[in-house]
C-alpha cells in the first residue's frame, strides 16, 4: 500500500456519504424485518400444510385451549369464534407447498439483502467517519456492493426459478391432485 495522502471528501460530500449510509443502513433494516416476517410466513405455512400430521395430543390440547379461552369471551363474540374452531380447518392444503416455497425464498432473499446492505452501509459510513483513508473505505465500499449485487443476482435468479416452481406446484396440487 502506498504510503502517499489520500484523497479527502470534503464536508457537503461526507454528509452525501453519511446520508447514503444512513439510508442504506434502513432500509437494510427493513429488508432484514421483513426477511423475517417472510420466514414466519413460511413457518406458518408448513406448520398448516402439516398440521393433520402433529404429534399426538397436540390437536388435543390446542382444542382444550381454545375451549378456554372462548369460554373467557362475551357471549356475542363466542359465537363468532366457533366459527373458527379448530375442529373446523379443513385438512386438504397441499396448495400451500407453492406459497411456503415462494414465501421461503423471498424471505431468504430480503433478509441477506438486508444484511449485506447494512454490510456496505458500515462501510461507506467509515468514509465519513475516519481522515485519511477516504478512497481505500471508497473502494472497499464499492467491492462490497459489488459483491451484494453479483450475490442478489444470482439470488433473483433462484427467486424466479422458485417462484415459478411455487406456482407449479400451487396449480397442480390445487386443480390436479386435488
Amino acid at each position: 500500500m502506498s504510503t502517499s495522502a489520500q484523497y479527502e471528501f470534503t464536508e457537503d460530500q461526507n454528509k452525501q456519504i453519511g446520508s447514503l449510509a444512513g439510508s442504506m443502513r434502513f432500509v437494510g433494516f427493513f429488508s432484514v424485518i421483513y426477511g423475517v416476517v417472510a420466514l414466519l410466513i413460511t413457518l406458518l405455512a408448513v406448520l398448516f400444510i402439516f398440521r393433520d400430521r402433529l404429534p399426538a395430543g397436540f390437536r388435543e390440547k390446542a382444542t382444550d385451549y381454545y375451549q378456554k379461552a372462548n369460554a373467557k369471551l362475551p357471549e356475542d363474540l363466542q359465537k363468532q369464534a366457533e366459527e373458527y374452531a379448530i375442529d373446523k380447518i379443513p385438512t386438504n392444503n397441499n396448495f400451500l407447498v407453492g406459497v411456503a416455497i415462494f414465501c421461503g425464498v423471498t424471505g431468504v432473499f430480503f433478509l441477506l439483502q438486508g444484511v449485506w446492505t447494512r454490510s456496505s452501509a458500515a462501510s461507506f459510513q467509515k468514509i465519513v467517519d475516519t481522515r485519511g483513508n477516504d478512497i481505500t473505505n471508497l473502494m472497499n465500499a464499492v467491492g462490497a456492493l459489488r459483491t451484494m449485487y453479483g450475490l442478489l443476482y444470482l439470488l433473483l435468479a433462484a427467486a424466479l426459478l422458485g417462484g415459478l416452481v411455487a406456482i407449479g406446484l400451487t396449480v397442480y396440487m390445487y386443480f390436479v391432485a386435488h
